[in-house]
């Protein structure tokens, strides 16, 4: 009887240790990143360009700011790592509206030619989010956030550099416990941030 009641003893034991590793580690967990798809160009010297511009980014979520605030992140992770010039927005929208820039927000080859020379960039940055916001998926609710974005050269419309990328803020320690949410604003970064290292290293 004593045998089979300390056998009962490390089983249980043992259950709460397992459960408590269990926490522990997606506690310590990031949430859940999906892989980044990108691509250089193998043939280009970065090097010739020195000032860019970023054009306004496609909205293609529920979020009707979504595009200006990626725009910005963008902006800013590019100016920081000091390798670009950027063109302040304010001037790009300008130069982008008069020379016929549509509804859609899409930068086609012409435009590009004709917006690069007025704003004497040598390449552009075009994207589109196409989520950012909460998503549900069976009965669990996170933060998510989708971008895709390419460098493109304003003369001859090649495609410099190219990457899409998607991070679910979102942990089974999260879904059992509702705690450690990261704001759409942090994921956002995170995705922006982990993209731009795809080109500059």
């Amino acid at each position: 009887m004593q045998y089979f009641t300390t056998e009962i003893n490390r089983g249980t034991s043992f259950r709460y240790l397992s459960f408590f590793l269990i926490l522990l580690f997606f506690f310590f967990s990031p949430g859940c990143k999906g892989h980044i798809l990108s691509y250089i160009n193998p043939s280009v010297d970065f090097s010739y360009i020195k000032r860019v511009a970023v054009a306004p980014i496609i909205n293609l979520t529920n979020d009707k700011f979504a595009g200006e605030k990626v725009m910005s992140v963008l902006a800013t992770e590019i100016l920081r790592r000091g390798v670009f010039d950027v063109v302040e927005f304010g001037e790009v929208a300008k130069v982008l509206r008069e020379e016929g820039l549509k509804q859609d927000n899409l930068v086609g080859k012409q435009l590009a030619a004709r917006a690069g020379k007025r704003l004497n960039i040598e390449a552009i940055f075009i994207g589109s989010v196409m989520q950012y916001g909460v998503s549900n998926i069976a009965r669990s609710s996170f933060s998510e956030v989708s971008i895709s974005v390419k460098l493109v050269d304003v003369n001859s419309y090649t495609i410099l550099w190219e990457a899409t990328h998607n991070i679910k803020g979102v942990n089974i320690f999260d879904q059992l416990f509702g705690i450690r949410k990261e704001s759409i604003e942090d994921i956002c970064k995170d995705v922006v941030e982990e993209m731009i290292d795809t080109l500059f290293g």
